[in-house]
């Protein structure tokens, strides 16, 4: 993915990530970044896609013995537990099932291509010929149901609070004079 330019810690109230999430090889360094930008009681909102997207292409590219076309999607249930872990409360998650379809396997493998690129650290290596591309849209092609390929995508979509952080508490706890100021602050309507 490209360098995004850094948020400074505690400066924004609302995140809001696109069909970004699933481009990330480091999902818990994504949303641990995300967790330090966000302000106490800011509010983040994602779309991704999920595990159930694409089957076709994984059934396909298992038949023809090509391996993974691509690095695995996060189940929402994981996401979830991801949030809670980077320091987020209260995560809501939510899923669809979308199937499209194209006129033509050339017009779905453009536009696919557009969606980004691969980044499992399995995925092939050189790169492919004009032979192997044409298997592939004959083997679209041959998938179509009335002449046009289709392809299902799992939508995931979530949302999370950033709380205020708690101090842990231990035999002896300290709390520093500006994190208690900060907490008092926060209490206070």
């Amino acid at each position: 993915m490209v360098d995004e330019p850094a948020v400074p810690a505690n400066a924004a109230e609302l995140l809001w990530s696109n069909m970004r999430l699933h481009g990330d090889a480091d999902p818990v360094a994504l949303f641990e970044q995300w967790h330090r930008a966000l302000a106490v009681d800011g509010f983040l909102m994602f779309s991704t896609l999920g595990p159930g997207s694409l089957p076709e292409l994984r059934a396909l590219y298992r038949a023809q013995g090509w391996g993974e076309p691509f690095a695995p999607f996060v189940d929402m249930h994981d996401l979830g537990d991801l949030l809670v872990q980077a320091g987020f409360a209260d995560p809501v998650m939510d899923q669809e099932l979308l199937t499209l379809t194209w006129p033509d396997a050339r017009s779905l493998l453009n536009e696919l291509r557009g969606l980004g690129g691969n980044v499992s650290p399995h995925r092939y290596a050189g790169l492919r010929t004009p032979r192997w591309r044409q298997r592939m849209i004959e083997s679209l092609q041959q998938q179509a149901v009335d002449g046009r390929p289709a392809l299902t995508f799992e939508l995931v979509y979530g949302h999370a609070f950033k709380v205020a952080p708690r101090p842990r508490m231990q035999a002896q706890t300290a709390v520093s004079l500006d994190e208690m100021r900060a907490m008092v602050r926060l209490s206070r309507p």
